[in-house]
């Protein structure tokens, strides 16, 4: 039960409902947080009798928050305005002084609330228990025996102030606390993701690739550990078979040696028949040897000069009588394993020599790729040759016939040394005639 809870417990749904309730919490206590200890009440109301005992300074029975006090020896401007009178005489009579010794100032709210005032004078004045309160801020002044003004002031918290902004703005400011948040967490939960569909893509595309990390969810963990096992396994299998191959083709050199000894003393029609099957026999098993020592050989990337690479290729067939020209070139440094790229290039100019009269190279940039085209006037090939043409052993007949064409290595070789450089290769076939192969590595 408890391991059942725990895989459930690292699972992708999991991960999701505890986001939600994070967020939830998290606005929640933000707007808690506000409203609670930081933004103090606001147009708190304060009766008469509680200015009478700020005034004299007796405690109250509550806080009331945002008073200001200060001394004077100017007098300040008496209230012009009946409901400032009203208040400043009840004032007056709760601290019995002169009325000329105490002055009230209202803020235009709390003097709309003339009508008011006078209805709760009507209703308990005659008791003398009329205690209006007031909402706004105001400012009570009150005359000393020294002659000085002491004035209190009662500041309203209202209008746009910084508190006031905060509160009204509580969701949007807990979205800013929280977006963060989420962002990490949806990038914590989508890296091992990303991860997977990365080395299944590798995968599929027949690249050697290392083990995917297992880590995320409960769900990502088995299948990065269920893609590596069948990784492991795929690779393995492509070991074993490359064994077998490679053991089975150096093993026929043998005895193909031996037929060479026997047809010594053969007739001449009868030898020279028997060692042209031996030639392309001998030309199969080598090509399979370099295809078994390409897909095992490790890998020595190191930095190099793609142009001058290919350009000495090129003379290098110039020399052998081969028509191979270089029509544009530029210098172009890449990781590369130099053996490798000659031996892709080297089949490339060779299927263009054999499929046609002459071949043409170019070497560029392109944005961050670079761009070999290999183009030749041979035959060309068919949509359906084209898609099948880099599978191993397969020779795109009858337009590449035998007396020609290869044992149907080369452009699998091709393949696998531009997938492991992390390139990519395209064929395509001319309207009039002939083959153009594009091979893109990345630049440095």
């Amino acid at each position: 039960m408890k391991a059942r809870f725990l895989r459930w417990a690292n699972s992708i749904h999991a991960h999701l409902l505890a986001l939600t309730l994070v967020v939830i919490l998290t606005l929640t206590a933000f707007s808690l947080f506000l409203l609670l200890s930081l933004i103090p009440p606001e147009r708190v109301p304060v009766s008469v009798y509680e200015i009478a005992r700020i005034l004299k300074k007796q405690p109250l029975l509550r806080e009331i928050p945002v008073v200001h006090e200060k001394r004077q020896a100017a007098a300040p401007l008496p209230p012009t305005d009946p409901a400032e009178r009203l208040i400043s005489a009840l004032l007056a009579r709760q601290l019995t002084l002169r009325a000329d010794d105490v002055r009230v100032r209202l803020d235009p709210g709390d003097r709309e609330r003339l009508g008011q005032f006078l209805q709760e004078m009507q209703l308990y004045g005659s008791d003398e228990a009329a205690d209006p309160f007031i909402l706004g801020t105001f400012t009570a002044a009150v005359r000393q025996r020294s002659g000085e003004w002491r004035l209190v002031t009662r500041e309203a918290r209202g209008g746009q102030s910084l508190w006031r902004l905060f509160g009204q703005n509580a969701f949007l400011l807990g979205l800013l606390l929280v977006i963060p948040l989420s962002l990490w967490f949806s990038v914590r939960l989508s890296r091992p993701i990303r991860a997977f569909a990365a080395s299944a893509e590798r995968l599929g595309a027949g690249i050697e690739e290392q083990p995917i990390p297992v880590e995320g969810p409960s769900e990502i963990r088995m299948a990065a550990q269920s893609l590596n096992e069948m990784q492991s396994r795929i690779a393995r299998y492509v070991r074993e078979r490359t064994s077998v191959v490679g053991a089975i083709a150096h093993d026929l050199r043998t005895p193909l040696s031996r037929l060479h000894f026997h047809l010594a003393s053969a007739p001449a029609s009868v030898r020279m028949a028997a060692e042209d099957e031996i030639r392309q026999m001998e030309q199969l098993i080598g090509t399979t040897l370099d295809f078994v020592d390409n897909e095992s050989r490790p890998r020595s990337m190191d930095p190099l000069d793609l142009g001058l690479l290919v350009e000495g290729l090129v003379d290098d067939f110039a020399d052998m009588g081969r028509d191979v020209v270089m029509t544009k070139g530029e210098s172009i440094t890449i990781i590369g394993d130099m053996l490798l790229l000659k031996r892709l290039f080297t089949n490339l100019f060779d299927n263009a020599i054999k499929y046609g009269d002459r071949a043409w190279v170019t070497v560029q940039r392109i944005d961050d790729m670079a761009i070999v085209d290999v183009m030749d006037d041979g035959p060309g090939m068919m949509d359906e040759q084209i898609a099948r043409a880099f599978e191993p052993f397969y020779r795109g007949e009858p337009s590449r016939n035998r007396s020609t064409g290869g044992v149907g290595l080369g452009l699998s070789i091709v393949q696998s040394a531009v997938q492991a450089h992390d390139g990519m290769i395209a064929l395509t076939s001319s309207v009039g005639g002939g083959l153009r192969v594009r091979v893109q590595l990345p630049i440095l």
